[in-house]
């Protein structure tokens, strides 16, 4: 039978933002200006960004690892958050969709 670790408390966020037409590239100049201050957040193990284009709509997609959910929450109530999503939502064609996840298994 499989049984869940519950030793690991590493989780990973996935954000989904679907961007107004013309505004990848503003997008991409904010996240550029952060990308190393919030890798460097405690607890943030990893950060990725990822596009897709659908229909000639554009979509960004960031994959974060950290070690706690108490780490991605003292992130999120930080002022580089605040301020960087406040930047960013202005950007989006709908509203952002989040998911926070944990391992089950995982094979190198």
């Amino acid at each position: 039978m499989f049984e869940l670790s519950q030793s690991s408390s590493m989780i990973k966020r996935i954000v989904l933002m679907e961007l107004l037409p013309g505004s990848e590239g503003r997008f991409l100049d904010i996240f550029d200006s952060v990308k190393t201050e919030i890798r460097s957040q405690r607890g943030c193990m990893g950060l990725e960004l990822l596009r897709s284009s659908h229909k000639g709509e554009t979509s960004i997609w960031t994959i974060s690892l950290w070690q706690s959910v108490d780490d991605l929450e003292t992130y999120r109530a930080s002022a580089l958050f605040q301020k960087t999503w406040a930047d960013v939502k202005t950007l989006f064609s709908a509203k952002a969709s989040a998911w926070t996840l944990t391992s089950l298994e995982i094979l190198p």
